[in-house]
């Protein structure tokens, strides 16, 4: 049986709704207020509602000596869950979650918090499929950090499930800053109650039930007074006047006003031995009847101090009941006490942490046992435990031990960097770089910050840390190969360092003892290097890389699994993969780069990884804005915009806003586009940002050109060529300004800069030999000899772009070359092939939505000047669709040949059925043979 619940009918009714609503998707309740208000009492109410509504309770009611143990909430959620539904989890999600919760032997690579979250949301929603489910979290604020990040992790991606989360959180000074738990969740699906006081009346009730007596309302009055409508405080009041004999009418009060005091007055009145077994429980963070004073125990629990449940757990009736303990305690019995539980503690981490609070003042002893149980709370997936554990042995060493401090104080920072707080790891990493002498400690501090910079401060920096960090390695062979592929890889403003540094790594791992995983970092740093200067992609040395990176796997899986250089790894994507997938994008390589990057996506969401889920998603925009998927684009930067604000990193931000506004000026939303071009400019140039600001420009040039301002084009642009030029790359794949660069100056009239950029861009093209390029060099031929009067030559070289583009699957650019041959046939009198051209131009444009370029198709073809066509006979798309489909290709293969949907090729089918007469594809054949028979006449 529960406790009496009056005075709290709104909240009752917050609750029914609550439960009501749970099986139309995921919600959470918060029910807050005061000490001793009656948050516990309305969730026991709430519990036996949500059990009458066949729902399954997960519990945890976190105390606070449970606030710095390592999922010890998640222990308490977890505990009763059925074996078989852990079973079912995948591997690393299962490994993770039994070390987390000590269901299994630690041993192995260390647990990450992301697969334990992971694993913790696959529980629910497994939970889920039979029964609505749960989370029900008394007094939140002292639930442990690890558990907190997890149970939020899971909120936020809750969205139909039927779970829930009903958490009991205090609102007064006492309680930790981490009370305001809701801020992490979506905000429509949160709904806050605050508990309010209770009136003379209520209080009436709650002492009768509660300590079978009434008091007259005078009394009653004061009561309600003092304890400012406060239940808690109101039955402490009342059972200090019961025991003071003072409980009539008239009778004064004479209690103190404070709770804290009133509790420590009650407590000193039991047995010494009492007292100090209830010392005993308040600083243990899970106490049991065996590891107290048994019988002490037993005397607080008649007196409703503790509860002891049925596998003799105790805990305080009232968490103010165990600060009041704590509290009454002096420093010295405190101390004591800790130094006793610290020689009985089965864990490293809770001996350390007792340990900690046993002394005064830096204790090498102690710092170490810290140092140690920080290594604990990362093996079992919690990070930001043991950063406050580093912390604290950092604060703990002894200052004259210079190294040791340093040491750790680099562990503290790749703790933080690790945890995904990378600001404080710059911080610390930063301090350290500044204080510590050269050597090896310095030049891992740079190193790890020159990561860091990269996105919070661009390439610049980051490269020039980098280069500080080998300045500091002295002849350590490994380290200065390290630091040179990482370097390399960070640059990318300047190509002929960028090389210089990667070849430095190559050249040094071949002649020294470097590891598999050290030689495939720096060939995947040379390959990089390499295409950026337009070399094209390596695929020998992306071969080297994986083979070693495999021989690295198979030698040495845990090392393995909990090493990387620049970003995570996962379990089915390898660094080679995925720097082969990105450098495909650039190369116009869509589909392998897709199938990497889609790869790449779906371990980094599972992993819970949002920095590089931001980034991967960007480059899975970028494929499809190239793919004419815009809606897909569009949804990808919709989602990376999401993730992004979880991160806060710079770079990520300029690199959506430059994706948002080529989409924008691609559709026609052309305010749009100039808005979050401008914006991503500003950011580039503030923070010196070549690279970014290069982008910037690419789409302001392009945006520009849509709007037919050939000057302001040309100015951007040339922009874009200078900064690209003194980067020093060749790779024609990287801005993708070429083309428009020469469209806009031919534009303007300036045909001799036309000439010189064309010249720049054919050479760059023809090493690397793609179609792609070669494509959009021959366009731009075919324009330049327009420009000069050439029309036959321009013809020729835009049959020889058309060709070009059939291997590669960008409509857009197809599009904007067929309505450069529109032109000119235009210009030739050759009315029909104009026609045909800038028909089919317009229809790819439309069926991309691009309505810009679409109605500047249309307003070419009102100028061509035929007369309106028979409506019997083919368009241009119907004639490709029908001659395709007529060869016996399914409607899929066509619309990927066609630049078309499946949706699409079905209509203009069924429009040819009608106009030719026909009803299927076998008379289809015959009648487009025959047309081609007449047509050949």
């Amino acid at each position: 049986m529960g406790k009496m619940v009056v005075g709290r009918e709104i909240e009752l009714t917050a609750i029914d709704r609550f439960l009501d609503a749970l099986p139309r998707g995921s919600s959470t309740l918060l029910i807050e207020g005061t000490a001793g208000i009656g948050k516990t009492t309305i969730l026991q109410t709430a519990a036996r509602r949500a059990e009458d509504h066949g729902t399954r309770i997960l519990s945890s009611r976190p105390g606070p000596s449970e606030t710095r143990l390592t999922y010890a909430g998640l222990l308490d959620l977890l505990d009763g869950v059925e074996d078989d539904v852990f079973a079912a989890l995948p591997l690393p999600q299962r490994r993770a979650l039994d070390t987390a919760l000590l269901r299994a032997d630690p041993e192995g690579p260390s647990a990450d918090q992301r697969s334990i979250a992971t694993g913790f949301l696959a529980v629910l929603r497994t939970l889920s499929i039979s029964t609505p489910v749960i989370l029900m979290i008394d007094d939140i604020q002292w639930l442990d950090v690890p558990s907190r990040h997890v149970v939020e992790f899971a909120m936020r991606r809750l969205e139909n499930e039927r779970i829930g989360l009903i958490a009991a959180a205090r609102i007064d000074s006492d309680a930790p800053s981490r009370a305001s738990f809701g801020q992490a969740f979506v905000t429509e699906r949160i709904r806050h109650v605050r508990l309010g006081p209770l009136t003379v009346a209520a209080l009436h009730d709650i002492i009768r039930a509660e300590l079978g007596h009434t008091f007259a309302r005078p009394t009653l009055v004061r009561i309600e007074r003092t304890s400012a409508g406060n239940p808690f405080f109101a039955l402490e009041l009342a059972r200090a006047i019961l025991d003071s004999g003072e409980s009539s009418g008239s009778a004064r009060l004479t209690v103190p006003d404070d709770l804290r005091e009133l509790l420590t007055r009650r407590l000193r009145r039991m047995p010494r031995a009492t007292e100090r077994a209830l010392l005993m429980a308040a600083a243990l963070s899970q106490p049991t009847i065996e590891t107290l004073d048994a019988k002490a125990i037993l005397r607080a629990k008649a007196a409703g101090i503790v509860l002891v449940d049925e596998r003799g757990r105790v805990t305080f009736s009232h968490p103010l009941l165990a600060s009041a303990v704590y509290g009454a305690a002096d420093v010295d019995r405190r101390r004591e006490v800790h130094r006793e539980l610290a020689a009985s503690a089965t864990s490293a981490e809770e001996r350390a942490r007792h340990l900690a609070l046993a002394i005064e003042g830096p204790n090498e002893e102690v710092a170490a046992a810290l140092m140690e149980a920080a290594r604990s709370a990362r093996g079992r997936g919690a990070p930001d435990a043991a950063i406050e554990l580093v912390e604290l042995a950092c604060d703990l060493t002894p200052p004259p031990d210079r190294e040791t401090l340093f040491v750790r104080r680099l562990e503290l920072g790749r703790s933080l960097a690790g945890a995904g707080d990378p600001h404080r790891a710059m911080d610390v990493l930063r301090a350290l770089a500044d204080e510590a002498p050269p050597g090896l400690i310095r030049a891992r501090a740079l190193l790890l910050l020159g990561f860091l910079s990269e996105w919070a401060d661009g390439s610049v920096v980051a490269t020039g840390i980098c280069e500080e960090a080998l300045l500091a390695a002295g002849q350590d062979v490994e380290l200065r190969a390290e630091i040179h592929a990482a370097a390399s890889r960070i640059c990318d403003h300047d190509s002929q360092r960028k090389r210089s540094h990667a070849r430095a790594a190559l050249e040094l791992t071949e002649r020294g003892s470097a590891g598999s995983r050290l030689r495939a970092y720096a060939l995947l740093a040379f390959a990089e290097a390499e295409f950026k200067a337009g070399q094209g992609i390596l695929h020998d040395v992306f071969e080297e890389a994986s083979r070693l990176e495999l021989a690295e796997e198979q030698a040495d899986p845990v090392r393995t699994a909990q090493r990387s250089h620049t970003v995570h790894l996962y379990s089915d994507v390898r660094p080679s993969d995925r720097l082969l997938g990105i450098l495909r994008l650039y190369a116009d390589e869509l589909g392998p780069a897709r199938a990497v990057l889609e790869k790449e996506r779906r371990a980094v969401t599972e992993y819970g990884d949002d920095a590089q889920l931001a980034r991967t998603l960007g480059r899975l925009a970028a494929v499809e804005l190239r793919a004419g998927n815009w809606a897909l684009a569009d949804r990808h930067v919709r989602e990376m915009s999401k993730v992004a604000e979880r991160t806060g990193e710079g770079v990520v931000a300029h690199r959506r806003l430059t994706l948002e506004a080529e989409l924008a000026a691609l559709r026609g939303e052309l305010a749009t586009a100039r808005k979050a071009a401008s914006e991503a400019l500003a950011i580039a140039e503030s923070a010196g940002w070549p690279w970014e600001m290069a982008q910037a420009f690419a789409t302001l040039g392009f945006l520009d050109l849509t709007q037919g301002d050939a000057n302001s084009a040309r100015k951007h642009l040339d922009r874009v060529d200078e900064s690209y030029r003194a980067m020093g790359f060749g790779e024609p794949g990287l801005f993708r300004h070429q083309a428009d660069h020469i469209e806009a100056l031919i534009a303007a009239g300036d045909v001799g800069h036309a000439t010189e950029a064309l010249d720049r861009f054919e050479e760059q093209a023809r090493v690397t030999a793609r179609a792609g390029g070669l494509a959009m060099v021959a366009r731009c031929r075919g324009l330049l000899c327009s420009a000069g009067g050439d029309l036959d030559g321009a013809l020729r070289a835009l049959e020889t772009a058309l060709a070009a583009h059939a291997t590669v699957g960008v409509p857009f650019e197809l599009a904007r070359t067929l309505l450069i041959k529109g032109q000119i046939h235009r210009r030739r009198k050759e009315k029909l092939l104009a026609r045909e051209a800038l028909v089919r131009s317009g229809e790819i444009f439309d069926q991309l939505g691009s309505r810009p370029w679409a109605e500047r198709a249309r307003a070419e073809l009102r100028r061509v000047g035929l007369r309106r066509a028979d409506p019997r006979e083919l368009t241009v798309t119907e004639e490709r669709v029908a001659s395709l489909a007529a060869s016996g290709l399914t409607n899929r293969v066509i619309a990927e040949r066609a630049f078309l949907s499946p949706k699409t090729v079905e209509a203009n089918l069924g429009r040819v059925y009608q106009k030719l007469g026909i009803h299927s594809r076998a008379e289809l054949g015959r009648a487009i043979a025959e047309r081609e028979r007449a047509a050949a006449k």
